[in-house]
């Protein structure tokens, strides 16, 4: 059955034959526990239509037509997110399917506005897993906020550089207080659009998903936020981001003090590093990272897009996608470990472990052959329509990963998803040969991230008909400028 972390609250749980006649039964509950936790009728109607091609795929390919079969729904609640998973012991997909163009896994899920997330995953004997991630309602900030606080923000003096500023913990009741200081230093333009919405903020500081600090002056007031961001239950590293700074303030030094007291902060918590993605059409978020001790470890071209969804716009109308820098901060010791890596990426990867003082041993089983490996592996494939990327984790190698990889890759190219990642699992024996294998296929060096899942994981890119100007790209450091003109080189190379 579907195992629940202590993240999310449980709304229902039920176990339905596959059977087409059970469905209707099933969108319905799903529609009246939506419109009960706020969505509206057209939302929950959109997601009825991707729980219905989910089950129809789950009929039709994994159980092929036994309808004596059964399957497991979840719905819970995930910080500010209603989210249906559904399990079922069924065949993988069927990837010869998706290769011929029989039919789209993805093609409903990518329709704009149907779900903000989505990972399916592939777990070899246990069977298969979809969650469908649906963000609820939340009020706006922006609605209400007075245009002329936007404007006297930036008409405001520079604060004194001596005056007292303290950081802190942020408490999640102070949601509001933060959409309010991200107005003053933005307006209206903020990328990482959720801190607009306080009741979302809330959601994730209170299900532990999300952990800020801020720096106040003497009167009390926010004038700087950092969050770090937990991508699971006892990640042993968290994303640094929505680093914010009243424009009173900038040039105090505040990201610094922020950073470092949630670096000792997390390490207490035994988390062992803290990675961000950094934008590069400037230099500078790069270099607030690079002065508290951190280091370049990946670029990851083409990675944000200019709108919210590319699929209604011509070719001609798009926004240039824009490229980030992945940095990572040491906050403890790593324990010494032996990675597996491509042959290409061995000595690049020697020189990001020597920059980021992590003792590793890389090895090379490029030309190891698939024995020892279970016939099927574990892979994750997650699809972020609003950034049109997809990630694809390999969880487990199994003998299978190459072609599972292959056939996603496939269906995603056709799909037009922009970026599509892959993220192996340089622990795992075999992972340096799969790497050479997915190479082959043209994607190319993204990022080395330690500790990001169980052991250190080496990010991969594909561009799908993307085009990247160097010239666009800003980095903050001689190592940034050595390691982009490096994956640079790569892209070229697998192009070939």
């Amino acid at each position: 059955m579907l195992q629940l972390d202590d993240t999310e609250r449980r709304l229902a749980r039920l176990t339905v034959l596959a059977d087409p006649r059970f469905l209707p039964t099933l969108v319905d509950l799903l529609a009246d526990i939506a419109s009960t936790v706020g969505l509206s009728r057209e939302e929950a109607r959109k997601l009825d239509l991707v729980l219905s091609e989910v089950f129809r795929n789950i009929v039709e390919e994994g159980y092929q037509g036994d309808t004596s079969q059964s399957l497991d729904v979840t719905l819970s609640l995930r910080g500010h997110a209603l989210v249906v998973a559904v399990e079922d012991k069924g065949l993988p997909l069927d990837y010869r399917g998706l290769q011929e163009g029989r039919n789209s896994r993805f093609a409903t899920i990518l329709q704009a506005g149907y779900v903000d997330r989505v990972h399916f995953m592939n777990r070899g004997p246990h069977g298969n897993r979809v969650e469908l991630i649906r963000e609820l309602p939340a009020e706006d900030f922006r609605d209400k906020a007075d245009p002329k606080e936007y404007q006297a923000s930036l008409e405001a003096a520079e604060a004194h550089p001596e005056e007292a500023i303290s950081t802190r913990p942020m408490r999640p009741e102070e949601a509001p207080d933060l959409a309010r200081l991200v107005y003053r230093c933005y307006g209206y333009t903020y990328p990482g659009e959720f801190i607009y919405y306080p009741e979302k903020v809330e959601a994730q500081q209170r299900a532990g998903l999300m952990k800020s600090y801020v720096a106040c002056n003497q009167r009390g007031e926010l004038i700087g936020h950092l969050a770090m961001t937990f991508p699971r239950p006892g990640a042993r590293v968290v994303e640094s981001g929505q680093a914010v700074v009243d424009p009173r303030y900038r040039g105090h030094g505040l990201f610094q003090r922020m950073k470092l007291q949630a670096r000792d902060d997390v390490a207490a918590h035994q988390v062992v590093g803290i990675y961000s993605e950094a934008v590069t059409v400037h230099p500078y978020s790069q270099k607030g990272s690079l002065d508290v001790g951190a280091h370049e470890v990946g670029f990851l071209l083409g990675y944000t897009s200019g709108t919210v969804s590319f699929r209604n716009i011509s070719e001609s109308d798009k926004p240039r996608r824009q490229s980030v820098a992945f940095l990572y901060l040491t906050a403890l010791a790593h324990e010494p470990a032996t990675v597996f890596l491509p042959e290409p990426y061995r000595d690049l990867a020697r020189g990001i472990y020597t920059a980021t003082g992590i003792q590793r041993v890389v090895a090379s089983d490029q030309a190891a052959g698939p024995a020892g490996l279970p016939a099927t592996g574990h892979l994750t494939v997650s699809l972020r329509p609003d950034h049109n990327q997809a990630i694809l984790t390999v969880d487990v190698l199994g003998r299978d990963s190459l072609d599972s990889i292959r056939s996603h890759w496939h269906e995603l190219r056709l799909q037009r998803v922009d970026c599509i990642y892959v993220d192996l699992p340089l622990a795992q024996t075999g992972a340096g040969a799969l790497g050479a294998g997915i190479r082959e296929l043209g994607f190319f060096f993204g990022a080395l991230i330690p500790e990001f899942g169980r052991g250190d994981v080496l990010r991969l890119q594909y561009l799908n008909n993307v085009v990247v100007v160097p010239a666009d790209i800003h980095t903050a450091s001689d190592a940034g400028r050595k390691l982009l003109a490096t994956i640079l080189d790569d892209q070229a190379s697998v192009a070939k």
